[in-house]
Formats: structure tokens, sequence, C-alpha cells
């Protein structure tokens, strides 16, 4: 393991504990709306769509659910944020915190020329963690996510560096939110005793920029934008 990799595993075991010692979780129904003035959000990720990796992880999802404590995204949203999202306004823009709708393709264009020629990459998944808004798998890719990331905001500079929460980008998968907060003490059996398990290994030949439409604080569909990474 790596040092990048080491920091990922530390980080996660923090949090880890602290959970444990104390689960606290906070539903999806407790969380404020979006506010009206945001038209949508706008991130870079790694999508996760090897089969293999999707198939486990779809197993250890089931046994989240059957806790009853959860409810599991779809697996065509799983992946690992590399650049936290901005936010497009349809009203005044106030850079950077807010942004107008033509930022969309501005992203769009200076993210594919930062990746461009970039080699591909391995991801290994192990193991399961619990936030406390979402429970997640952990993702080693050697560093490679985050410094993609760091070259996408260096030639987008309006690009967040950090989430609204002021926390930095931590390597993970979201898999499920919490759908109340009582009986935890299943969900922390079913993470501990995934802690260590190994949820395959997937190569990232490419990047995705997502656009996330919002109206009256309710998502839309997502788009995604493919950014392809070179052949090594």
């Amino acid at each position: 393991m790596n040092e990048a990799d080491g920091r990922t595993a530390a980080r996660h075991g923090e949090i880890w504990e602290a959970f444990r010692g104390h689960p606290q979780a906070t539903p999806v129904s407790d969380r404020p709306l979006m506010p009206p003035e945001i038209v949508a959000t706008l991130g870079f990720v790694i999508p996760v769509e090897d089969a293999g990796v999707r198939e486990r992880l779809s197993d250890v999802v089931a046994r989240l659910d059957a806790t009853g404590c959860v409810i599991p995204f779809r697996p065509d949203y799983w992946h690992i944020t590399i650049v936290p999202p901005a936010f497009i306004t349809s009203g005044e823009p106030d850079p950077p915190r807010l942004m107008p709708r033509s930022f969309v393709q501005e992203a769009l264009d200076g993210g594919r020329e930062a990746v461009r020629g970039r080699d591909r990459f391995d991801v290994e998944v192990r193991g399961l963690n619990a936030f406390r808004d979402v429970v997640v798998a952990v993702p080693y890719d050697g560093g490679r996510g985050l410094e993609l990331g760091g070259l996408i905001r260096s030639a987008v500079a309006e690009m967040p560096d950090r989430y609204p929460d002021g926390n930095e980008p931590l390597p993970h998968i979201s898999l499920a939110q919490y759908s109340r907060s009582e009986g935890l003490e299943a969900l922390v059996d079913v993470v501990q005793s995934e802690r260590e398990t190994e949820l395959g290994r997937l190569q990232v030949r490419e990047l995705s920029m997502f656009v996330l439409p919002w109206e009256d604080g309710i998502p839309g569909l997502v788009q995604k934008h493919a950014m392809p990474l070179a052949a090594s």
C-alpha cells in the first residue's frame, strides 16, 4: 500500500471508530432541500462500471438494506468523487459559490483538456465504512483520482476543493443513504463484518463530469459527460 492509499485507510479507520463508538446518522428526510435558486450541481467523478465489482457491491448492499436503516442508491449512481460539486444558479452568479449556466460547458472543456493523454489506472475496492450521511465502500487507487482532481481544479479554477460542509475529498463509493437514525446496531454489525471484504478491482478508462438538474429542491435525471483516458 503506497502513501496515498495509507492515508485513505487511516482516515476511513478514524471515521469508522467514531461511528462505531457512537452510531449517529442523518436520515435523508431530515436534510434541507436544495435552495430554489440552484438549478444544477456539477462535479467530476470516477464512474464504477465494472460488472464484477458491481455484483459484489450489490451483494453487500442487499445485506445493508436488510437492516431497514438505509435507502440504497442505484448501481448506475455509484462513483468516486474527485472534485466536489459546484452549484449552478438561475439567478445572479456569485463566483465561486454560485456559477452561471454557461459554466457547464466551460467546466467540461477545461476538465477534458486537463486529463487529455493521462493514463488509465486501476482501483481496488475493499471494505465498507459508515459516514453520518451515507454508507460507503472504500476504493484504493494509489492517489490517482485526487491527482486528476487537482489537475481539473487547476484548469477550472472555480471548482471547489472541498464539499460545502468543509470536508476535503476522501475516496469513497456511496452505496446507501439512511432512512432512519434508530436501530443502527444491526447496520454497525454488517459494516464491521465487511470492513476488509475484497470487492474487486476495476480499470478506470474514463472520468465523468456529471450535471444533476434541480427544480424546486427536487433532483432530475443526471447527465453524464465522458472524459476518456489514454490506454497505457
